[in-house]
């Protein structure tokens, strides 16, 4: 969970918010139905669907909405998803990294997303179980990843999902490509993807740095 320091920086964003909002969201992880939330839209549709078949989606839209809270969800002790909503059918997932004092967002899944927000190896040091790779996933984008990562992926898929080894591999095949690549500019690990926020200019440099050495560490 976010401290009061992090919480209120994550929120500042979000006119008339407050960090009261935020709520542990862990025990959402052993629900299958909130990994079909996760993936819905990163493959093919057919593919989510044979590995989450029968879990009800809007249900768990309508309970999220209905709590008035914002689950935060932690992969690793520098790193968390923030599951937001908003009026009418607004929400989105966020991807932030934890310094003191900050939660800085790398990526976004929502209308106006962004990302990505995690190279590979900094995603490997953050995927430390099946869960938490997953929940890292939306995240990365690198088109670097080791041939092995499709079997890593689809392994941990079939953990919370179906038993469908197929559709596990094509599907982590289509999440995991990515043209993004990535390289180290003296302390500071860029990204040249195009809707990345991990760029000069995508933020001032010192969350740059702050977010490559945060991330460096696991």
């Amino acid at each position: 969970m976010l401290t009061e320091e992090q919480a209120a920086d994550y929120v500042r964003r979000y006119d008339g918010v407050a960090a009261t909002i935020l709520t542990d969201g862990a025990g959402l992880v052993r629900r299958r139905v909130f990994w079909l939330a996760m993936f819905d839209g990163c493959a093919e549709p057919e593919l989510i669907l044979e590995l989450f078949e029968g879990e009800d989606l809007a249900a768990l839209d309508e309970e999220i909405r209905a709590s008035g809270r914002w689950p935060v969800i932690p992969i690793g002790e520098r790193f968390a998803q923030v599951v937001w909503h908003g009026h009418e059918f607004e929400g989105g997932t966020d991807y932030v990294v934890l310094t003191p004092g900050r939660a800085i967002s790398v990526a976004a899944r929502e209308g106006h997303g962004y990302g990505p927000g995690l190279s590979w190896a900094e995603f490997d040091r953050l995927a430390t179980t099946p869960e938490r790779l997953l929940l890292a996933l939306p995240a990365l984008g690198d088109a670097d990843a080791p041939p092995e990562a499709v079997e890593r992926v689809a392994a941990a898929l079939i953990t919370v999902g179906r038993d469908a080894p197929a559709a596990a591999t094509e599907a982590a095949r289509q999440i995991l490509d990515n043209p993004a690549r990535w390289s180290l500019d003296g302390d500071i690990l860029l990204c040249d993807g195009a809707y990345t926020v991990r760029k000069r200019g995508g933020l001032p440099d010192a969350d740059l740095r702050a977010v490559t050495a945060a991330l460096a560490a696991g």
